[in-house]
This record gives structure tokens, C-alpha cells and sequence, in this order.
């Protein structure tokens, strides 16, 4: 494994580091929701940063759970303090399907404004890139409906979208590094004097 590929691997974990730790707490009882929230907001927060700060690249997916990981808790508690808690039950009852709703909203923007997309991968040619980005927006467009459908269960409202999209997504970027690799080897053959 590259150093470039232990350091995705890295980001990966770094960046899936608040809503892991925000579950570990709140669905260990080991602290309440509202505890388990703002760790899961804070650690978001850090990471956004750090990641920024150092110019590493977002994984798409996880950049829109850690936005919403970073939003939904102060916007919970604000509006329980802002007398709607109604609202705000509302949004907790429905955060597995706001988080793909976070996912779909960042994916439409890194569609039309990032350099890499929604797949985000660099060095794609452009209609590729949009083809790319444009699947994994429907399939997070999909995945809004499905989990809602779905509110029952956590495994098929939240689950099942979210092993479609990273899955999806990481058959896009091997699919294209495929390519590209193969288009490297096509080269060096002929570039190799006496090549048979």
C-alpha cells in the first residue's frame, strides 16, 4: 500500500470519527442524546478544520454526514430553548433520513462547483466526472424517499443508503483507477522499445 493510500485510509477514519463516537456514546447509554450530540458536533467541527487546514481532500459522503453532525445538534437544542419543541422533536425523530438529506444537498453542490465532483476524484475528465457525480446524486436521491419509508428500522432507513453510496462510490473510484491504470500500461508498452 502507497504512503497516498494509507493516508486515505487515515482521513477515512479520521473523518468517520464524530458519528462513530456520537453512536459509541448515545447507543452505549453512555451518555444521553444531547451529550452524545454535542461530542459528535465538536469532533466535526475539529475535523472539518484539521482536514481544511491541512488542504486533504473530503471523502463526499462523509462530508455530508459531518455537516449535519455539525448542525443538527445546535439546531435541536436551539429550537427546544426557542419554545418549539415540537420542531424539534421532529427533526431528532427524523435525523437518520436528515443525514442523506445532508448528503444529497452537499453532493448537488460538489455536482456543480467542486473540481472533483461528487465522486470526488481528481484527474477525471469532465463528462466523466459529471456522469460519475450525477449517479451518486440519484442514488442519494433515492435513498431520501427509502429512508423515510423505512423510519422503522435504522439498518434499512440509514444503513442500506449509506452501504449503497460508499459502496458505489468506491466501485466508481476503482473503476476509474482501472482505467487510468490500464491507460498507463498501454503507454509504457509503447513507449518500450522492441515491445512484442
Amino acid at each position: 500500500m502507497t504512503g497516498s493510500q494509507q493516508r486515505e485510509w487515515v482521513t477515512g477514519i479520521l473523518e468517520s470519527l464524530p458519528s462513530v463516537t456520537f453512536l459509541a456514546l448515545w447507543r452505549g447509554d453512555l451518555v444521553g442524546l444531547e451529550a452524545a450530540g454535542w461530542t459528535g458536533c465538536g469532533l466535526a467541527a475539529a475535523v472539518l478544520l484539521a482536514l481544511r487546514l491541512r488542504r486533504t481532500p473530503f471523502d463526499p459522503i462523509l462530508l455530508g454526514i459531518n455537516l449535519h453532525m455539525l448542525v443538527i445538534t445546535p439546531l435541536v437544542v436551539g429550537l427546544f430553548h426557542a419554545g418549539q419543541p415540537a420542531l424539534a422533536g421532529t427533526l431528532v425523530d427524523t435525523a437518520q433520513t436528515g443525514v442523506l438529506v445532508a448528503i444529497l444537498a452537499v453532493g448537488a453542490a460538489l455536482t456543480l462547483f467542486a473540481p472533483r465532483g461528487f465522486v470526488g476524484i481528481a484527474g477525471l475528465p469532465t463528462g466523466a466526472r459529471r456522469g460519475y457525480s450525477l449517479l451518486l446524486l440519484a442514488v442519494a436521491g433515492a435513498a431520501v424517499p427509502w429512508s423515510l419509508a423505512h423510519a422503522g428500522s435504522a439498518l434499512m432507513s440509514i444503513g442500506v443508503p449509506l452501504m449503497a453510496l460508499f459502496g458505489l462510490r468506491r466501485y466508481l473510484v476503482a473503476r476509474w483507477q482501472d482505467k487510468a491504470g490500464d491507460g498507463d500500461r498501454a503507454l509504457a508498452a509503447m513507449a518500450a522499445p522492441g515491445g512484442d
